[in-house]
């Protein structure tokens, strides 16, 4: 089984994305052997109003199932933003939440994201932050959006304590730090984009926050699927790493699904 934990669905204004619908996405999962998806949306991003997003989301995910792993789009900025995430927790039972600071013109350390951090961790529903869509060197000159700096990630999760936090499309990140800053058995990172055989990041980060902080994960539909079902391999094929944990179960038991446990 494979729970990918980095994906999303939507058009995407700066260029033509393929597989970005449920159903064609479904197609390029069933093609990898990858069970199910936790899912962003990406109108939720570009949108004036990101919560019209979520509910694309909803409306083009709701008749497949497991499949498809719901993350609600918050912009704190946004004056309903509190409504938006009560429809998209109670009424559409999302299991995530995800900002996007470049894009939607705030801080992580803004009063308002902190406030809206405040309510995610009440709640205890997971935080998913994704450091770039894309590689700044292949923007559209209108895509501005910054990457999201590690330090600012070590600075919230200081303040908030009990935040669950998954990092996705990462890299330069230090586990030993991490660490010291209390995410071990808080986090859970994709492998999208680290290296697992040159620099070892994943034996890295293993060895720093423990196997529960690694889960697989694609970038889809930025990216192709293939290079990170290679580093699966290479994981699995290390007796020391639990390759089930890595593949499905610590995303499972990380979003509350069933089976996770």
């Amino acid at each position: 089984m494979i729970i990918d934990i980095n994906a999303f669905l939507g058009h995407y204004p700066f260029r033509r994305l393929p597989h970005n619908s449920a159903r064609t996405m479904i197609e390029l999962m069933d093609a990898h052997g990858i069970d199910s998806a936790v899912v962003s949306s990406l109108h939720s991003v570009f949108y004036r109003d990101a919560h019209r997003g979520n509910e694309d989301l909803f409306l083009e995910t709701k008749d497949f199932g497991s499949r498809f792993v719901r993350v609600a789009t918050v912009n704190p900025k946004y004056v309903s933003w509190r409504r938006d995430l009560d429809e998209a927790m109670d009424r559409w039972k999302m299991k995530a939440v995800t900002l996007f600071p470049a894009h939607h013109g705030y801080l992580l350390s803004d009063v308002e994201c902190q406030q809206a951090i405040e309510e995610i961790v009440r709640r205890d529903i997971p935080l998913v932050l994704t450091q770039r869509l894309e590689d700044r060197r292949q923007r559209h000159h209108w895509d501005a959006a910054e990457d999201l700096e590690f330090k600012s990630v070590l600075e919230l999760v200081r303040q908030h304590t009990k935040l669950r936090l998954a990092l996705v499309n990462w890299i330069g990140l230090d586990g030993k730090r991490m660490a010291e800053a209390g995410l071990q058995g808080r986090c859970l990172i994709d492998f999208a984009r680290l290296h697992v055989l040159l620099n070892k990041d994943v034996d890295k980060l293993i060895s720093s926050l423990g196997i529960t902080s690694i889960a697989f994960g694609t970038h889809m539909p930025f990216d192709y699927v293939g290079p990170s079902l290679v580093k699966l391999a290479n994981l699995e094929s290390n007796p020391a790493i639990d390759y089930p944990a890595v593949s499905w179960r610590n995303a499972a038991r990380f979003f509350g699904l069933e089976g996770g446990d």
